[in-house]
């Protein structure tokens, strides 16, 4: 970056077009960051520790999806159709469900199917 001055006394700054980019770059990943948390509004997170213990295989994601939106068993079922002891035995790994039920339980949880699976 460097810095000059117009005929009328205004400091201008010029930029290399690489700092150009980098400068527009870093805006549109603003606007992609903001645009994403306005489609999340509303939508709880998951806490960092709940991330981290799915990821390690400690919490099943539907487990930690299901108590992140504050739902019990029970209220996932009647929401979703599932059987409450369908959706115990998948979160207790006793059972890999249809992709038809994994779709049932991601609407209800307002979901991607690849978010519990």
């Amino acid at each position: 970056m460097n810095q000059a001055t117009n005929l009328q006394g205004d400091r201008l700054v010029v930029l290399t077009a690489e700092e150009y980019r980098a400068l527009t770059e870093d805006g549109r990943d603003v606007a992609l960051a903001r645009e994403a948390r306005q489609a999340d509004a509303g939508l709880p997170g998951l806490p960092a520790r709940v991330a981290l213990a799915m990821a390690q295989g400690a919490v099943h994601p539907l487990t930690a999806w299901r108590q992140a939106r504050g739902q019990s068993i029970a209220a996932l079922a009647a929401a979703s159709g599932v059987r409450a002891a369908t959706i115990s035995d998948i979160e207790n790994r006793k059972v890999d469900p249809r992709i038809s039920t994994v779709r049932a339980l991601a609407d209800a949880l307002r979901l991607d199917l690849d978010d519990i699976v």
